[in-house]
């Protein structure tokens, strides 16, 4: 393990980990805020109001980028041998004797630092107040996070995160063109970001991880309730994935792409950071 023991070392990236991500993200707000609202304004009329969403999806782009990047990395560099979603004949067998790089570990914890930070950041003004599907799917993503690296789950931890995570920069990049209201190129990247999702998070689960999590996984030295424990979180997300896909298909049934930018603003939060300009 990279800091210690497995439990030693979930706690001090949840803690110690997202604190210093958290530190970032505060000092890219200083820098950002105030071109990011200047910019809005000379857009045009009302658009000055979307500047807390547009900072706060620039920044979580940027991260969940990153995230993607790396993993896309970790998956397909050779460390993730024959478990991968076209072959996923290795993520379980011969486990517990896999053999990782310190790096596979560090993004481990860079994950659950990440995500604890998205779960933390209105508590310190960073942020807006997630719903409760956002704040489940967060608990659930850092329980998987959790019991992946504490048992040494790295290959088809890797690969659950990968395929749950690869669609998180298209949803922030098509959350920035709706703020800014960009027509036509909205409406179609929305269209794109909806047939990745659909063919990540919607067909890729039960294609490719749940027969691996769902039958492998009573092929090794696992214990059965912690089995059934990892694929009920699993399943919970899949649930949360299929809810979210429901209410894109709303939005694209509905016709609300065609309107105005209609997303919830915080006033207080709005005028928190102008006092500090």
């Amino acid at each position: 393990m990279l800091l210690g023991d497995a439990i030693t070392s979930c706690f001090i990236a949840a803690v110690f980990g997202s604190f210093a991500i958290l530190v970032f993200r505060y000092v890219f707000y200083i820098l950002t805020y105030e071109r990011v609202r200047l910019y809005l304004r000379r857009r045009g009329p009302g658009y000055e109001m979307y500047t807390p969403i547009v900072t706060e999806e620039v920044w979580e782009g940027l991260g969940s980028t990153a995230i993607v990047a790396l993993s896309s990395w970790a998956l397909y560099a050779g460390h993730n041998v024959h478990c991968t979603p076209t072959n996923t004949s290795g993520c379980l067998y011969g486990w517990p004797n896999h053999h990782f790089p310190w790096t596979i570990d560090a993004l481990f914890l860079l994950q659950l630092a990440w995500y604890t930070h998205c779960t933390t950041k209105h508590w310190f003004g960073l942020g807006r107040v997630q719903g409760l599907d956002a704040g489940l799917h967060h608990a659930f993503t850092l329980s998987l996070l959790a019991m992946s690296y504490t048992l040494q789950l790295l290959r088809v931890g890797l690969l659950v995160h990968w395929i749950f995570v690869l669609t998180n920069p298209l949803l922030s990049v098509s959350k920035l063109l709706h703020c800014l209201d960009v027509r036509p190129g909205k409406k179609a990247f929305f269209i794109f970001f909806t047939l990745c999702y659909l063919a990540t998070r919607v067909l890729l689960v039960p294609i490719v991880l749940l027969p691996c999590t769902m039958h492998d996984v009573w092929h090794i030295p696992l214990d059965r309730w912690v089995a059934v424990t990892a694929n009920g979180f699993l399943l919970l997300l899949y649930g949360l994935s299929l809810f979210w896909f429901g209410r894109l298909m709303g939005i694209l049934l509905t016709g609300k792409l065609d309107s105005k930018p209609q997303m919830v603003v915080s006033v207080s939060e709005t005028k928190r950071w102008q006092k500090q300009q």
